[in-house]
């Protein structure tokens, strides 16, 4: 048995008490650390002490009390700046955030998952910047890939939407464009047929292009045309064919086209229709659905008022020459901020001055008054009725002063004076659409009450308000030139007097101003409208007869009253013009839209190729058994069985360039001229195609101005491809040099792009000089 003494168990008591004493002053400086660290918003010190604190005194509870409550304090604010961050896409500084919560609370649960949001969003912003890149290297179905992979992981990542939409619009393209004999077959073609047949001209095409053509079973087999062309498209040709024959053709793919009868039942049968829906702005659907079946004679048309959209089902072109009509209507409608000053100006003058006298007094018998109501009071009337008792003649004999009673006349001295001006000034600022009403209506609503009986007894009240006050109506008009046409209204009442009927109802007489009118003013012009005027004077005088009219005196023995009230309402609007309509380009307000019959979006022409010869007989002739392609744009050939004309110019071209480039990438190319002549001007034409070259600029050469009097001018028409030159030197030139260079962007691949000089017309000093051969082609290999 283990026995302690008394002198150790205190000891051991000791040790324990300056333990927890120690703890405890540990405790209170690890709970005062950590409220200061969270006054200066350090989350991570401040919550960590506190902890520190509950665990050294864990029996005390304000110190948990402290803890929990400081640490969900500092959650809820830290993950309202993480939220703030991640919505505004600063998922760095959300990072930081997540990572001080989970620093002093690290079974955070909503920390942790904004951390995976984070990466998530991280990965997502990787596979859009992908998509991207796949988008601009044209690979498509990759692009697709990304965008999925993206949204997978975030699906309102904005770049990936962007992108997916961006492949939406072109799949929609390639979908929806229909292949056009332009891109099957470039080359001009000679047609010399008389009275062949159809099938004929189609076989002798088909051997020329290598377009497969097939015919539907109705397409007469025995049909004959006669048709000469020269040196025209083969779509413009075909066209015209077709046209002429009433057929109609259908371009499968780009080897094949098929033939049939134009008439509704095979219309129907190989048209293709498309669906468009239109979602409009500005525009009512039902105007805009009007409108469609009024031009375009479209039937199947679905209007939808809620959302405001038409649904369209026809061909491709009908379905673009709607666009065309509804882009031109959906406008942004006008709207204008009109600004209104509206003062109305009251002043009166009262002068009430002099002495006002009774009008009358009585003198009767002492005892005669008999009232059965009030006395005659100062004698200006009587408020009930008076009996005077009877007398006779020979009583009247007997009254003297004694006998008779007189009423004192009274005097009121007026003294008054009262000037009064009051403004009512109204400055309200309205915005309003073109052709809607602005109202606004400052003053008071007075009741009017209207008492209906029965003949039962049964008595109804209605109440109906009348508006008093200032009234304004305006309505715009905008137009074109940013002018502004107004209606305007304005109405100022108040309220006269009132006025009881015999019924014991209330009517009320108002005094009105109206005016009305209609101006057009200019954007921040100001109008202002005056004259409203209304004038008052009234002079009313009291006195006695005689001594009322003395001069001057006559003030002792009268009172004048002068009244006097004058109106004034002076308005002013100016209008500033919001929105105003904005028209189309000219160019888009008139457009092809077909015959009455077909609805086309260009019209039946023969175009002739730039740079072809007309009177070469290449091409397509009745009964040949190999008839020869047209030549393509910007060549120049002898024909067949005839030798080239020889050049006398003595002027020969080189250029100098990369003969090969990529599809985005500047180059520059050098013409040099070489002429044994001496040439006073050059005067030429370049030829590229706009779909294979962008023309960035041309820049002189050193030809013309080695002795510095040389000019060079220049014209580029960026959608034809041409470039027109002019060099020249009042002196004249002659020998080789550089002529011009020519800085070109390719903008789509193409192995045998080609530079054209499609004709040069020398100017000598004083003999004639011929033309040189053309074209002179430069081809560049053009990679992706």
């Amino acid at each position: 048995m283990l026995c302690f003494s008394p002198f150790r168990r205190a000891r051991t008591t000791f040790i324990i008490a300056i333990a927890l004493a120690i703890a405890g002053c540990a405790a209170q400086t690890h709970h005062r650390t950590g409220m200061l660290a969270m006054e200066r918003d350090d989350y991570v010190e401040g919550v960590n002490e506190l902890r520190k604190a509950a665990d050294l005194a864990p029996q005390d509870v304000e110190y948990r009390k402290d803890w929990l409550q400081q640490r969900e304090t500092a959650t809820a604010k830290l993950l309202a700046k993480a939220d703030k961050a991640l919505s505004e896409g600063h998922d760095s500084e959300a990072g930081q955030y997540f990572q001080i919560i989970l620093k002093f609370d690290r079974e955070n649960e909503r920390a942790k998952r904004g951390n995976d949001i984070i990466v998530r969003n991280a990965r997502a912003a990787e596979a859009a910047a992908e998509a991207r890149k796949a988008v601009k290297e044209g690979n498509i179905t990759q692009a697709t890939q990304w965008v999925a992979r993206a949204l997978e992981g975030k699906p309102e990542q904005a770049e990936a939407l962007a992108v997916k939409q961006e492949i939406e619009a072109l799949q929609a393209k390639n979908l929806l464009t229909v292949p056009s004999f332009s891109a099957l077959y470039k080359k001009p073609i000679n047609l010399e047929f008389r009275d062949a047949s159809l099938k004929m001209v189609f076989e002798a095409l088909s051997r020329t292009t290598g377009i497969n053509f097939i015919f539907d079973r109705e397409v007469k087999s025995d049909q004959r045309t006669t048709i000469f062309l020269k040196q025209t498209t083969l779509e413009d040709a075909i066209d015209v064919i077709l046209t002429t024959n009433q057929l109609d053709k259908k371009i499968l793919n780009a080897s094949s086209v098929l033939i049939y009868p134009n008439n509704p039942n095979k219309n129907k049968e190989y048209q293709d229709l498309v669906v468009k829906a239109f979602y409009l702005s500005n525009v009512e659907a039902k105007q805009a659905a009007n409108m469609l079946k009024t031009v375009l004679k479209t039937k199947d048309i679905y209007v939808d008022d809620k959302v405001n959209m038409l649904v369209l089902r026809e061909n491709p072109e009908t379905i673009e020459l709607a666009e065309r009509l509804i882009a031109l209507q959906d406008m942004d409608e006008p709207e204008v901020m009109l600004e209104v000053e509206v003062l109305e100006i009251n002043r009166s003058r009262l002068m009430n001055l002099g002495v006002q006298f009774t009008n009358q007094f009585t003198i009767a018998p002492l005892g005669a008054q008999n009232s059965s109501g009030s006395g005659t009071g100062t004698g200006t009337g009587t408020a009930g009725s008076t009996t005077l008792p009877t007398y006779k003649l020979s009583d009247l004999k007997n009254l003297n002063s004694d006998l008779l009673g007189i009423t004192v006349p009274t005097a009121t001295i007026n003294l008054q004076k009262t000037d009064g001006d009051a403004n009512l000034l109204a400055n309200p600022r309205l915005r309003v659409r073109d052709k809607e009403k602005a109202k606004i209506m400052i003053g008071d609503k007075v009741p009017v009450v209207t008492t209906t009986s029965t003949p039962n007894g049964f008595v109804a009240e209605n109440i109906q308000y009348l508006d008093v006050g200032l009234k304004l109506e305006v309505e715009p008009n905008i137009h074109l030139h940013d002018e502004i046409g107004l209606k305007i209204a304005l109405e100022v009442s108040s309220l006269v007097s009132t006025v009881k009927t015999s019924s014991g109802s209330q009517a009320y007489q108002i005094g009105t101003r109206n005016f009305t009118s209609a101006l057009r003013l200019k954007d921040g012009e100001t109008q202002v409208l005056a004259g409203l005027i209304s004038d008052e004077s009234r002079s009313a005088a009291n006195g006695i007869p005689l001594l009322g009219d003395l001069p001057v005196l006559g003030r002792l023995f009268s009172s004048q009253n002068d009244n006097r009230q004058k109106t004034e309402i002076v308005m002013s609007i100016t209008p500033h013009l919001i929105r105003n309509i904005r028209r189309k380009d000219p160019s888009s307000e008139a457009f092809w839209s077909g015959t009455e019959s077909s609805l086309r979006t260009k019209p039946l022409q023969l175009r002739m190729l730039d740079g072809a010869v007309a009177n070469q007989p290449n091409g397509v002739k009745q009964g040949a058994n190999a008839p020869a392609a047209g030549l393509p744009v910007g060549a120049a050939a002898p024909a067949q069985g005839q030798a080239a004309a020889p050049d006398t110019s003595n002027i020969t071209f080189q250029w100098k360039g990369p003969v090969q480039a990529k599809v985005g990438e500047t180059i520059t190319l050098e013409l040099s001229m070489d002429s044994q002549n001496l040439l006073r001007a050059a005067p030429l034409q370049l030829q590229v195609d706009p779909a294979q070259f962008e023309i960035v600029s041309v820049k002189e050469g050193n030809y013309f101005t080695k002795n510095g009097k040389g000019s060079f001018n220049h014209v580029i028409d960026k959608p034809s491809g041409r470039v027109s030159v002019g060099a020249s030197n009042a002196e004249g030139a002659k020998g080789a040099g550089q002529l011009l260079s020519v800085e070109l962007k390719p903008l789509a691949p193409n192995p045998e792009a080609a530079v054209n000089i499609l004709s040069m017309t020398p100017v000598g000093t004083g003999q004639a000089i011929g033309r040189p051969n053309m074209p002179v082609v430069y081809k560049i290999a053009v990679a992706p």
